[in-house]
């Protein structure tokens, strides 16, 4: 066997606007990787952005465990560069490098091309990376790209699994020694199903997973819950489904199961479990909705995208501005608190006018958490493609594509503009919790739901006023250009009322 060392390393990546929060989320792709290798070579995961460590420290781990294969994965596609760093310290110690996740099989000869990587993962990786470590070589082994004196080969994708239950569940006590947190919470992470029959045209699941859908069973799903609930240290847990919500029926058979789990003690009672829905499963389905808030789900993160129906049907959203409305007024009812997320500039034709707009319909949405994002077209996607083609791609610098950089231009707007328009979003928004009677209102359900030592930890506040405040000074200082009276007028909510406020944009705009 060729390898018989392998380290799987997490780039200690940062980027503005995943982490304000000062989050180190658990690295739940390569624990899969490692749950098939396991048997075969000594395996090792690296987390160096849990651990905070730097280049140098890497390199003194990398060092001492002296591997023969490094593995990296791409959680972002803004992280790319910074992932291709560790890939070169990695071939410095003259290891074979393989790389892989969302954005290597996006953007495949993109990525091959750097000098730091010799093997590619397209796709699903576990049974390629068994196969390829058994082999000792990349040649036809279904799902690779690599390199041969510069020349790169593409082998035929591998075929997704089909029954997802025969997953081997992930080598959690590689990455005991870390600790995981988003939003100042100790987490876990679950997937239980893979992929998205929707057809957004701006999203890349569909790409990824060639508009394909499948779930685990129930039963499959409670067996990993009550291995989670044994970690001490956990009481959220992050179920990282792009759309757990396709089949509300086994979501409801798998909440009637954690609630029995959670009496009988094989769960524990006190945890708690966030995830990612569409509005318009959750309103067509509120019985559904009741018990997942009685199973413990209480926080969620939805994709709004836009507050109008003729732009939910330009994206091909599949839902309408009712249909959410209703979505976030059940998810209240059960008292689940929804971080919502709208697209500026969905349409590309939109005016100063139509994003002013769609700032202050955000407002009237009633979301606990609301956030802007810009339009950003990522590898691959057909989006992407016809940006190219319009002459309206600024940038294939993917470090640069995390949602906060305008990478497009519009017919209407230029860069700068854009980004004005994005912080003016936050801005009216109170810096991501609305007003005062909303950051109210969120707290009080909060309490509710984690009653208030949750809420009155002292390092959970310190936390959270930290991150707070940065990015609070991160909007003020990219509205900087705009007086700040003209831009306290965003919050007045009618456009008559911003005419200097507009005239201050045009001119940024000459």
């Amino acid at each position: 066997m060729q390898w018989k060392r392998i380290l799987l390393l997490v780039a200690n990546f940062k980027t503005t606007g995943y982490d304000f929060y000062d989050s180190a989320f658990p690295p739940l792709a390569l624990e899969y990787i490692a749950a098939y290798v396991e048997d075969l070579v000594k395996v090792k995961i690296l987390d160096s952005k849990a651990a905070n460590l730097n280049f140098f420290q890497v390199k003194k781990k990398i060092e001492k465990f002296k591997p023969d294969l490094v593995g990296l994965s791409v959680p972002v596609t803004s992280s790319i560069d910074i992932v291709l760093e560790y890939a070169k310290i990695a071939k410095l110690y003259g290891a074979t490098t393989v790389i892989g996740g969302w954005h290597p099989t996006l953007a495949v000869e993109q990525t091959l091309s750097s000098p730091w990587v010799d093997i590619l993962v397209r796709g699903e990786g576990e049974f390629t990376f068994r196969e390829l470590i058994k082999k000792g070589s990349p040649k036809s082994v279904n799902g690779l790209s690599y390199k041969i004196n510069g020349k790169m080969i593409h082998n035929p994708d591998r075929q997704f699994l089909k029954n997802l239950n025969e997953l081997k569940l992930p080598s959690r006590h590689l990455v005991e020694k870390y600790k995981y947190k988003i939003f100042n919470m100790n987490c876990d992470a679950i997937e239980t199903s893979r992929g998205c029959p929707q057809a957004c045209k701006f999203c890349s699941t569909n790409v990824v997973y060639k508009q394909t859908w499948r779930a685990r069973s129930v039963e499959n799903i409670i067996k990993e819950l009550e291995i989670v609930s044994k970690n001490k240290r956990v009481k959220d847990v992050f179920f990282v489904d792009d759309n757990i919500l396709v089949n509300m029926k086994r979501v409801g058979r798998l909440c009637i199961e954690i609630i029995k789990g959670k009496r009988e003690g094989r769960i524990k009672k006190k945890m708690y479990f966030f995830f990612q829905g569409r509005l318009d499963s959750m309103a067509k389905r509120p019985g559904v909705v009741k018990l997942m808030a009685e199973a413990g789900f209480w926080l969620v993160l939805v994709g709004v995208e836009a507050t109008d129906n003729s732009r939910l049907k330009s994206i091909k959203k599949g839902c309408n501005i009712e249909q959410i409305k209703r979505g976030i007024e059940v998810l209240h009812q059960n008292g689940i608190v929804v971080m919502g997320n709208v697209i500026l500039g969905i349409n590309l034709d939109d005016t100063l006018d139509d994003v002013l707009i769609t700032i202050n319909r955000t407002r009237d949405l009633t979301l606990d958490l609301p956030s802007f994002t810009l339009l950003t077209p990522f590898p691959a996607t057909g989006f992407y493609e016809e940006m190219k083609e319009k002459g309206l791609l600024l940038t294939e610098d993917y470090s640069k594509f995390n949602w906060l950089n305008p990478v497009i231009k519009t017919p209407n707007f230029n860069s700068e503009v854009l980004k004005k328009l994005l912080f003016l979003g936050f801005y009216a928004n109170g810096f991501y919790a609305g007003n005062l009677r909303n950051k109210i209102t969120l707290l009080r359900r909060t309490i509710k739901l984690r009653g208030y030592f949750y809420i009155l930890l002292p390092t959970r506040i310190y936390l959270t006023i930290i991150a707070y405040f940065k990015w609070k000074k991160i909007v003020l200082n990219n509205l900087k250009g705009i007086k700040k009276k003209e831009i306290k007028q965003i919050k007045l909510g009618n456009l008559n009322q911003m005419k200097n406020l507009k005239n201050e944009i045009l001119k940024l705009m000459d």
